[in-house]
This record gives C-alpha cells, structure tokens and sequence, in this order.
C-alpha cells in the first residue's frame, strides 16, 4: 500500500517529537532543545538533542539523526508504513489508502483478516472484564498475571457458545470469508460455522510490528479428549514457522542488549517479562525454526536458551544450538532444577534466581558436554568420539570462520584433544563430501559457486557451509546420477525415481535439472551445475556432490545396463526407504499439530486413525529396509508427492 504524501506531512507535523521520543528517553529542557540520554548507544554524558522547532533529533555521540517518523522506525523497529500508521493512530489521522494493483485480492484478504483478528481481541478483552469471563480471569490471577500485564499482552477471554464470537464479528460488518481466513471461525464439511475458540483463556499473538495475527487458547477445565490449547491454523497473516511470541515487545530490550531469552511457551514469555526479563520471546506452537532465528538476527547477536528440565526440553536445546550456530549467534543455555520451567521457578523461587542463572550461563559448549556426561554418553572412547564429532559438525556450521579457532580451543580443552588434530577434522568436514548431515533447513550464505576449471581460493577463506539444501539419501540420489556410469539409466528404468520421490523442493529441482540437462546435451554433469533456474545454494550442493565425486565408477563396466550392479541398487533402494521414512515423520508432525488445533472430535479421531497408519507404514519401512528385498513396488504404491 502507499499513503499519500499530504498524509505522511499531516502526521509528522501533527506527532509532537517531543512528546513521541519521550515515551521512550528522559528529556531535560536546554534553552531550545532537549538533551537526554541517546536510547541507540550506551552512554553516561548525555549527547541525545531533540529540536522541537524542526522537529529533528540528532545524537552528536553515535550520529544517529532524522524527523519522528525516522525515530518510531529506528526505536521500534518498524518499517516506514508502519511508524506511519503507527503516529497517525497516536495523532487521531485518518490514512485513506492508495492500494497498489490488486488483481487476486490477495491484498484486501490480508487486511481483512488482520482487521478481523485485531477486533476479536479486542472482544476478547472486553469480554476477559464480565461475569462469564471470570473463570479466565481466575486463570490468569493464579498465574500470577497483573492487570497491566493482562493489557499489555492483551489477554482474553472467548465466551462458551458456539457463535457468539463469529456473530459479533459479523455484525461489526466481516464477512464470513474474512473470518475463515482469519482462522477465527471453522467450517464443516456439511457447511456449518461456529466459533473455533470457545470457553478458554486466550492469550493473543501478534508479529514483530504488534498486529494481531493469531490467538492460542488455553482450556479452563480438565475434561478427558480435550487438547490444553487450541491454536490458530496457519493462515494467511500467520505463518508459525517464521513467528516469535513476544517479539513485539521484546525487540527493544533485545536490541539494547544484543541478547536474546528464548523460552518454550507464552506463558513462559509473560511471567518474565512481568518479571522485568523483558527480552524474552517464545516460539508459537512449532518448535524452534531457521525462518524465527533469522527474523530474530537484526536485533540479537546473542540467544540464551532457557528450556524446561524434562528430556523433551533438553532436546529442544540442542536442536536450538545447532540451529543458533548455523544463524550466526553467541548461543548459552541454562539448565533448569528438574520439574521447573521458567514461568515455574519464576512464580515460587523469585526472579532473581533465573537473573543469577542467566547471568553466569555457560556456553552452548559446555552445557552440551555437561550434558552428554549426564546421560552417561562420555563413558567410554566410541562415546567421546560421536560427542566430539556432533560438536565439530555444530562449529563448522558457524558462518563466521574467525570464531572457529576459539570455539576449537574450548572443545580442545573440555576434552583434552590436540587443537590442530580437531582443526583437521573440522576442515574435513567444511571442505568434504557431507552424506551425514543431521539438519535438513535452507542455506543463508550467499557465496556463488566457482565455474570448474577456475582457480579456487584457499580453504581458510572460502566461505563456510551452511545447512544442506537436501536430505542425505537425496545426495546420494543425486551421486549415482551425476557420478555413476549409466547412473541415470539405474535411477529411471531399473529403480523407477522419477522427481516426486525427492522430499525437498531442492532435491526435486535438482533431479528435474539433471534430466533436462541429459535430455538435451547428455551430459548432465557438466550443464546442470550452471542450471540458472538453481539457486546459489543449490548450485553449491552439486558442486559439493560433482567434485567430490569426479572419477566415474567402473563398474558398470561388466554389467549390462538392463541389469546392474546389485549393490548399487541396494544403496537407491536403501536412499529411498530413507527419504519415506522422513517423509511420513513428518507427516505424523504435521498431523499431531493438526489434532491439537481440531475441537471437533470425530475429525480428532480421524486424525488419529491417520497416525497410526502412518505408524505403521513407518515400520513396515524398516522392516523393508533391513531386508534384502529389492522390490521396488512398495514405494511407488504408496508414495506421496
């Protein structure tokens, strides 16, 4: 959208710098400015002058200078759309909308929502205050909760009946579409709609910029079939994977500290930040994503993760350090007395015990060495080893190369191994043919992969590599076509691969390339590395699998094409079992987080019953893979797309 300039003057003009910047920065009246402390650096003389006459600011300490608008987009972090909206809303200004072109309506569906979602909370607030709210509101007060903090976090509470909040929506004039994309209502198959919070405690989310996207419902009563919460599906203003609770309001202490408190709930979240650890956030009902760090990575260069004490929560650490790494943070933990989480140990022990804890956290590297000695995995030297190698694989995953030989030294010191021996070992895995990847996530480093034959930089400075692209059996797919004599016959007419047996969207680009590419010059290895429809990632990764396997294998050469090698159509059968496998694990994710986002119970049931197939095709897949069997009609029987 664009906001006409006469509106953008009208709201500067209207926004008293004064008094916006501060809201947020002591000022003190000199003559004819105000001085203060600059909110953008540290500093103890104040150098933070602020003209009302011109209406500018300037900091003659960090140079940081601009109008209100400039401030409420440095201050807040919000784009320049927003600080707009968000002035003229403080101004009382009215900002007719010129849209851009509009043809899908896809625009005018998100606003939609997003109004529909903002005034839902707003009912469920108002509705948090009456006599039927009062069960919420026991919720809330047991929690410890503050009414202020009940405002802040905008807070709420849904009324029991099946329509009450759909039909108040639709009297404020939304349509039924508008709350369908909203994710506010549900509607069956046989076209019934009705409310899809009903009777909870709802706790609202909103993005980075403070709009309301969606609402976790936390239920008041233990009945037996009842998920605890009931979440908002995606949507199309809400996208779990990319989404922190809290961040709206955590950004600015984030981005003051540089330091991030990444805790598991919303609950969690809120008490802390009632607790003044206001630079907490918390995922939305999905665990710990890339797509969440990277949004998170313009404010903090620092990530404190601070998980329950169960297995579950333990785990959850060191998928968030893995994760963390490869981002490009400084990651810590705190490991939680056993049977506390932090919104627990919070409410009985006091904030200052988390604060000491958070304190003197140790680094990722020694709480997963303490860790690893716990669960009785540093008793012997196999077990040393696989620990050692785990952590090697996690440092060379840090983009930044310079923090290598320090991370390489504690690791050195925490087991007492020759620091240059475990350089060797971390170069090897930089630089060598990586079928052991342990993540599947999309790369960040933008490095362009070099033409073969042109003169490489030496290893120290070439960039460092990143999370795969593909799972490790689709690499191995993807070897035995580009690396394999007659690899590409095997694949299609004795294994019958064709793109949809790839799990990820990159792997199915890569195999279509490489078929394209025979097709047309018949020899795929040689054009499909140069594929522009291929993204920088994607390239490097067959560079990776091209150049670490640039002698053909012969041992086509006694074998006739229509029968191969027995044992290389082991390794395509055994590839694809893998991937399978993969894939209906994640299936029975996606279905779990389904059940607990479905009121409807014969649609639970359905899901479940999905589950447990899913279960049991993932053993009738081990069970094939542990076999001899080279059939290949188990797979292309039952496989998804």
């Amino acid at each position: 959208m664009r906001i006409p300039p006469h509106i953008i003057d009208e709201v500067r003009i209207k926004s008293d710098i004064v008094d916006v910047i501060g809201e947020y920065v002591k000022l003190r009246h000199t003559s004819r400015n105000y001085l203060g402390l600059c909110p953008f650096h540290k500093e103890k003389t104040p150098s933070f002058n602020v003209n009302p006459e011109r209406g500018i600011f300037k900091c003659f300490g960090c140079g940081k200078a601009g109008n209100v608008i400039t401030f409420v987009e440095e201050h807040l972090h919000m784009g320049f759309v927003d600080a707009v909206k968000f002035l003229a809303t403080r101004a009382g200004i009215e900002i007719p909308e010129e849209r851009r072109e509009d043809p899908t309506g896809e625009y005018a569906r998100r606003d939609n929502a997003l109004r529909a979602l903002r005034e839902a909370a707003e009912y469920f607030q108002e509705h948090l205050a009456t006599s039927d709210g009062a069960p919420a509101r026991a919720f809330f007060t047991k929690r410890g909760f503050g009414q202020q903090t009940q405002q802040d976090f905008k807070l709420g509470a849904a009324p029991a009946s099946w329509d009450s909040t759909m039909n108040h929506l639709l009297a404020r004039g939304f349509a039924i579409e508008h709350l369908v994309d909203a994710g506010i209502v549900i509607t069956r198959e046989d076209g019934k709609t009705y409310d899809r919070f009903r009777g909870r405690a709802m706790f609202t989310i909103c993005d980075d910029a403070g709009r309301v996207v969606g609402f976790s419902a936390r239920t008041l009563n233990d009945e037996p079939g009842q998920p605890k919460y009931v979440n908002s599906p995606q949507t199309i203003v809400f996208e779990k994977s990319r989404l922190l609770y809290g961040l709206d309001r955590a950004k600015r202490t984030i981005s003051q500290q540089r330091t991030a408190v990444i805790v598991e709930g919303q609950a969690d979240v809120i008490t802390l930040h009632q607790a003044g650890i206001t630079n907490a956030v918390a995922s939305s009902g999905t665990a710990l994503t890339p797509e969440q760090l990277r949004v998170l990575k313009k404010h903090a260069d620092v990530i404190l993760l601070v998980f329950d004490s169960d297995e579950a929560g333990q785990k959850a650490i060191s998928r968030g350090i893995e994760l963390g790494l490869a981002a490009g943070y400084d990651v810590k933990c705190i490991a939680l007395p056993t049977g506390q989480d932090p919104d627990s140990l919070v409410r009985e022990q006091g904030a200052g015990v988390l604060k000491e804890m958070m304190q003197h956290a140790p680094s990722w590297l020694q709480f997963q060495t303490e860790r690893f000695r716990m669960l009785g995995q540093l008793d012997d030297a196999a077990q040393q080893a696989r620990a050692v190698r785990v952590m090697l694989e996690w440092i060379a995953q840090v983009p930044d190369a310079l923090r290598h030989p320090f991370l390489l030294r504690e690791l050195s010191e925490a087991f007492r191994l020759n620091e240059q021996f475990l350089g060797t070992e971390l170069q090897r895995l930089r630089t060598g043919p990586r079928t052991d990847a342990v993540t599947y996530a999309p790369r960040t480093s933008q490095a362009q992969v070099p033409a073969p034959g042109v003169p490489q930089p030496p290893q120290e400075v070439m960039q460092p590599r990143m999370t795969a692209v593909m799972l490790p059996p689709e690499r191995e797919l993807i070897r035995i076509a580009l690396s394999t004599e007659h690899g590409i016959a095997l694949l299609l007419h004795e294994a019958h691969v064709t793109e949809k047996h790839f799990w990820s969207e990159s792997g199915r680009k890569i195999f279509r390339s490489i078929l394209i590419a025979e097709e047309e010059h018949g020899n795929a290895a040689e054009h499909v590395i140069h594929d522009p429809s291929l993204t920088t990632d994607e390239r490097r990764e067959l560079a990776d699998v091209v150049f670490a396997h640039a002698t053909p294998s012969s041992v086509w050469k006694t074998f006739d094409v229509e029968v191969p090698d027995i044992d290389l159509l082991r390794i395509v059968r055994d590839a694809l079992i893998k991937i399978e496998i993969h894939r209906t694990h994640q299936d029975i994710d996606s279905l779990t987080q389904t059940i607990e986002a479905t009121p409807d119970m014969d649609e639970r049931k359905r899901h479940v019953f999905a589950i447990t197939q899913k279960f049991q095709r993932r053993e009738d897949l081990r069970r094939i893979l542990e076999s001899d069997n080279r059939d290949f009609s188990w797979l292309h029987g039952d496989s998804q797309s």
